[in-house]
């Protein structure tokens, strides 16, 4: 959540923080006349809202993080414009399966629906097809230059080919492009290989960071010193994992390939390249990607798509590396088929 300096609260300022404030106090108005909820696809639906903010005195449940936010906005005299920043295949939180249908159920249940307006880019307008809402589309809000990966323009578009499970000739084309930009697919069964390859290429840059990723919800890693659980990843301190020097007394530099953070920690944040730990939680198996063996969720009730969940941190995981990936993927039987699938896909084997 952004919002404007006030009441001693800092520029930006914690969605949980925000609806806390305001929710428990009905006749309280914000001060802002913009509101910016940056990943407005990940918006938390009314169950994961009542789960989060339960114990606070004064809440009430039964609404979703949008409607919270459209009936906050309508407390601002005059105007008020709620601004989503939205970023696609980035829901990896139970809560957040939802997605942008919120927006619109927000909108239709205000007290004043009419008296909005929303404009987006045109790749919103099925989800407002046939509502009430005035919609227009703005294809200037599509925002649709990269500059994260500034060798690899079509990054995005082979890891979604990827994961849709596309035929890997097809995927394979965009992978050799990839290269010819600069852009390093890497693939061994070897972390040792893994982690020579990274070392070697960065070795004369001292202030690239390259680390260890892996999703949560893999069981098997473990057996191959990928520390991807929850009690060893809680115990990562993100800001010296990522800017510590590898050379500095008591480093926790990622560059030592030791500690690994998960979907959870990369959401976010670049590294120059990762070492993607790939494990059984999402595989591929008889053509098909699965997570049949994927970790379960303490809360499995609320799980709407825990395939989607999986899918969606690979996404992460996958798009974590400005100049290149390099998977390690451990030799298990159950592996062989998503090893063959990333190697016909364009990922170049490591000797």
């Amino acid at each position: 959540m952004i919002a404007p300096y006030s009441g001693g609260k800092t520029f930006i300022r914690g969605v949980k923080d925000y609806v806390k404030r305001y929710s428990s106090r009905p006749g309280l108005v914000p001060p802002e006349h913009v509101l910016i909820f940056d990943e407005a696809q990940r918006a938390f639906d009314a169950e994961q809202v009542l789960d989060k903010h339960g114990d606070v005195p004064g809440f009430i449940g039964g609404k979703s993080e949008p409607e919270h936010f459209i009936e906050f906005a309508e407390r601002i005299p005059e105007w008020c414009a709620v601004i989503g920043l939205i970023g696609s295949g980035q829901e990896i939180h139970i809560g957040e399966e939802a997605g942008l249908v919120q927006w619109r159920d927000a909108v239709e249940g205000a007290a004043d629906p009419m008296a909005w307006t929303v404009s987006g880019p045109p790749q919103l307008h099925d989800i407002f097809k046939g509502s009430k809402i005035r919609f227009e589309e703005a294809p200037s809000l599509s925002l649709d230059t990269e500059i994260r990966f500034h060798l690899a323009e079509e990054l995005h578009q082979f890891v979604n080919q990827l994961l849709s499970g596309e035929p890997p000739q097809a995927n394979a084309v965009l992978a050799e492009k990839l290269e010819k930009q600069g852009y390093h697919l890497r693939i061994t069964a070897s972390r040792e290989t893994a982690e020579a390859y990274l070392r070697e290429r960065y070795a004369e840059n001292l202030e690239a960071r390259f680390g260890l990723v892996a999703s949560s919800r893999d069981r098997d890693l473990e057996k191959f010193v990928v520390a991807n659980d929850y009690q060893s990843t809680k115990r990562v301190r993100f800001g010296p994992w990522y800017s510590d020097p590898e050379d500095a007394p008591g480093s926790f530099s990622c560059r030592h390939l030791l500690d690994a953070v998960t979907e959870f920690g990369a959401q976010g944040l670049e590294l120059d390249a990762v070492l993607l730990a790939w494990g059984t939680d999402f595989m591929r198996e008889n053509g098909r990607w699965t997570n049949r063996k994927a970790r379960g969720y303490m809360h499995q009730a609320r799980v709407k798509n825990p395939f989607q969940l999986r899918l969606n941190s690979y996404r992460v995981l996958l798009t974590r590396g400005r100049d290149g990936t390099v998977v390690f993927i451990p030799p298990l039987p159950e592996l062989k088929e998503t090893s063959e699938y990333l190697t016909k896909s364009g990922f170049r084997p490591l000797d």
